[in-house]
């Protein structure tokens, strides 16, 4: 009997699971026939054209507002005013209206022109915008350190490098020249016999009237450097004039140009002079200096942020590569030589 009713209770239980599959069949087809009825009304086609609309105009004018604030070219006050200053200092009065327009139209377009490069990548794998770029950073670590020092800062740096702004030794004097291209091998000895006869006289002011040959330069020169006689001279003239007394000829002196009788008008000494007498120069070396150190600091925390990556391999090769080019071109050399024929 048990096995007679399980088959009994299972059709009735398929018999209500279709019933409800049914049911819902139906309820579905008429939610379906209603839905397409929903549908096809006039005023549901306008509500959704509606949201349509406003959602595409929501995000058109969100896409408008951001375009438009990063393309937004703004011509301040400030630049206006520069504008007009760069105008008056060219040419010496202000710009008309006119001007003024033609100023600001001219900066628009470079400006659009420069932002348009920048989106291209213009700027990048340039040489000269990457040193200009490089120099601007340079600027910017300088900038706080171009401040004038106090004058308690200034006078310890001046303390500090007092050798650096030595005044050198300088002499003036006056000379006698004797041509080697016009005396030839007895130009020295005519220069010891002139020094003899300008000893003998007492006065020295005039002593040297009639003596010697024409020099092309100066007779008689003002306080001068070492290394300023040099430069005129040669190293062996200013050495052995700086070692000459003041008042009494002496010589024969050879320089680049012959044999010179001198005489020493003025010499002073080295020294290191007053901060006063040199303050221009310390306050220039004192910013210089300061800008150096600052610019280092500032490079040195940039640094910190980098990690550096160097291809060793191609470093080596680079730096082996000039001793490659030395032989080859020194083997080159030798084999042209081998083959060139000889010359009696």
């Amino acid at each position: 009997m048990n096995l007679t009713a399980e088959p009994i209770d299972l059709q009735v239980e398929i018999a209500e699971v279709a019933a409800d599959v049914d049911g819902q069949e139906r309820t579905a087809q008429c939610g379906s026939k209603a839905w397409r009825g929903v549908v096809r009304e006039p005023l549901v086609h306008f509500l959704l054209a509606g949201v349509v609309l406003f959602a595409a105009a929501r995000l058109t004018q969100r896409f408008t507002s951001g375009s438009s604030a990063a393309n937004r070219i703004q011509v301040s006050a400030a630049e206006i005013q520069r504008l007009r200053e760069v105008w008056t200092r060219q040419w010496g009065r202000a710009p008309d209206s006119t001007q003024m327009q033609n100023l600001i139209n001219e900066y628009v377009r470079d400006e659009v022109m420069y932002r348009e490069a920048l989106a291209s990548g213009l700027d990048r794998d340039d040489t000269i915008i990457r040193r200009r770029l490089v120099e601007k950073m340079e600027f910017l670590s300088q900038e706080l350190a171009s401040v004038d020092p106090s004058e308690q800062e200034l006078q310890a740096y001046f303390q500090e490098n007092r050798e650096k702004f030595r005044v050198p030794a300088q002499v003036a004097f006056a000379h006698i020249y004797f041509s080697t291209a016009k005396r030839g091998s007895s130009v020295e000895g005519d220069a010891a016999r002139a020094l003899a006869e300008l000893r003998r006289k007492r006065t020295f002011s005039d002593a040297s009237a009639g003596i010697g040959d024409p020099f092309i330069l100066q007779n008689q020169y003002p306080l001068q450097t070492q290394e300023q006689i040099m430069e005129l001279f040669g190293d062996g003239f200013a050495k052995e004039l700086f070692q000459a007394e003041p008042g009494a000829w002496t010589g024969p002196i050879r320089s680049s140009y012959g044999f010179h009788l001198v005489q020493i008008l003025q010499k002073l000494p080295s020294r290191v002079p007053a901060l006063a007498e040199v303050r221009s120069e310390v306050l220039t070396d004192f910013k210089n200096q300061r800008l150096q150190t600052a610019s280092e600091r500032f490079y040195a925390q940039l640094r910190k942020r980098y990690r550096l990556d160097i291809d060793k391999a191609a470093l080596a090769a680079a730096e082996s590569q000039p001793q490659q080019d030395s032989r080859a071109n020194h083997t080159a050399s030798g084999e042209a030589s081998a083959d060139a024929p000889d010359v009696d």
